[in-house]
């Protein structure tokens, strides 16, 4: 008994202080585990993770282009570039001379971007080379009227534009082709057909300050109506195959939040995509492939005011473009995306 007396409290005092000191680093990896997760940024606000929560998040490559302002009439637009392969966000026109860039396309190669801006006070058209360090370049510098709206053609060779509401056509070097007539006062927005025989554009409603699509072809000249609900704003077509096409229309007469529909060359009713949500708006939608978009919207949880997102056309799933790049998405409106594969 006196030996066991002996190395019995020896036994204990040891177990006691190895779970001592388990306990001890159990607390002290718990302390540094919350300072990790609740990490301070400077202001008092913890730095939150971003929700990953969805694991479906859809892998995009290529490119997008987009513009940012704080309003239309503020004259503050900038465009940026976002490489889907790098994750870089690049500001395009930081060093340019030339206000308030904006509604950019990019050529079917890939190389090369067109927009609208403002150069001694007109409104221009140019043309830019991705990567260059050379300035855009004017192609209607000559031109003393208000030139908008352009859109390369699907071979490259062509761009069409508004010019004072009337659509016109030129080459890439600046030369006007031809006028394209067609039946309304105003026409904006031109978008040519992926083969390249036609034009969408919105044009002015009979008897209403509002807008329909329409479709003109480039052979014969006829115009026809594709989607012109009355009182309804319906504008931004975009080509999406050869038989669809994306555009913005209001919800109704009564609600003017614009949603996302798309059309069909047939006259076939247009279809409201699932994504959008009437308290909300939804607008500029550019195709990416055969399921999924670009847009831009107003709904709740975003950065600012219209936020750039990525939606499925068939299930209505959407994602923000700050999950890409947490730098895309601001307290401004990002609008007019454009993108390219290449």
């Amino acid at each position: 008994m006196g030996r066991l007396f002996c190395i019995t409290p020896w036994y204990y005092m040891l177990y006691f202080r190895k779970n001592i000191i388990a306990i001890v680093l159990l607390i002290a990896f718990s302390i540094a585990l919350m300072s990790c997760t609740n990490k301070d940024n400077g202001n008092n606000n913890p730095v939150l993770p971003v929700d990953t929560s969805d694991l479906n998040l859809p892998q995009v490559l290529g490119k997008l282009v987009y513009h940012t302002y704080s309003c239309y009439s503020c004259n503050d637009s900038r465009l940026s570039l976002f490489d889907f392969n790098t994750k870089q966000l690049i500001f395009l026109s930081k060093n340019w001379g030339i206000t308030n860039p904006m509604n950019a396309h990019i050529s079917p190669d890939g190389k090369k971007i067109v927009f609208m801006g403002i150069a001694s006070g007109n409104w221009d058209i140019f043309t830019y080379r991705l990567g260059s360090v050379a300035q855009p370049n004017n192609l209607t510098s000559n031109s003393t009227a208000r030139d908008e709206d352009p859109k390369f053609s699907p071979d490259g060779s062509k761009i069409v534009f508004k010019r004072n509401g009337i659509l016109k056509e030129m080459d890439t070097t600046g030369l006007v082709l031809r006028t394209i007539s067609v039946p309304q006062s105003e026409a904006s927005m031109p978008y040519y057909t992926n083969n390249g025989n036609g034009l969408l554009y919105a044009g002015s409603e009979t008897g209403s300050s509002t807008l329909d699509i329409f479709l003109v072809s480039l052979s014969g000249g006829s115009t026809v109506a594709l989607s012109s609900l009355p009182n309804v704003e319906e504008y931004y077509p975009i080509a999406r195959d050869d038989s669809s096409f994306l555009f913005t229309r209001w919800n109704d007469q009564y609600n003017q939040n614009d949603q996302v529909y798309m059309g069909f060359y047939d006259n076939k009713p247009s279809i409201r995509l699932p994504f959008n949500q009437t308290n909300s708006n939804f607008s500029d939608a550019f195709p990416i492939n055969e399921h999924m978009v670009v847009l831009s919207s107003t709904k709740s949880g975003g950065s600012g005011q219209y936020d750039l997102y990525i939606a499925d056309i068939k299930n209505g799933k959407i994602w923000s473009l700050s999950l890409y790049n947490s730098n895309v998405n601001t307290s401004m409106n990002e609008l007019g995306a454009c993108y390219s594969n290449k």
